[in-house]
C-alpha cells in the first residue's frame, strides 16, 4: 500500500509540474503573439503614412515646386528647346 501511495504521489507531482509548465508556455506564447500583433499594427500604420506621403509628394504641383525651389530648375521655354533627330532611328523605322 505504501509503495502504491508513493507511485501515485510521484505521478501527481509529475502531472502538476507538466500542467504548470504548459501553462507557462501558453502565457509566454500569448505574450509573443500580442507583441507581434502590436508590431504588425505599427508597421501597417507606418506603411499607410508612407503611402499617403508618397501620393501627396507625387502630385505634379509638388514635383514642380520641389524642382524649382530645391533644385533650381525652370520650366523649359520654346526658344531654348531643340529637337534632335537621330539618323539611325529613321532608317530602322523604314524597315
Amino acid at each position: 500500500m505504501t509503495r502504491a501511495n508513493i507511485v501515485l504521489a510521484i505521478l501527481v507531482w509529475i502531472s502538476a509540474f507538466a500542467l504548470v509548465s504548459s501553462q507557462y508556455r501558453v502565457r509566454h506564447l500569448t505574450i509573443e503573439i500580442n507583441r507581434a500583433r502590436d508590431l504588425a499594427y505599427q508597421l501597417e500604420s507606418e506603411r499607410n503614412r508612407a503611402v499617403l506621403l508618397q501620393s501627396r509628394l507625387s502630385t505634379p504641383t509638388i514635383v514642380e515646386r520641389t524642382a524649382r525651389d530645391r533644385l533650381g530648375m525652370d520650366l523649359p521655354e520654346g526658344a531654348r528647346t531643340q529637337l534632335v533627330e537621330l539618323g539611325g532611328s529613321s532608317a530602322a523605322a523604314a524597315q
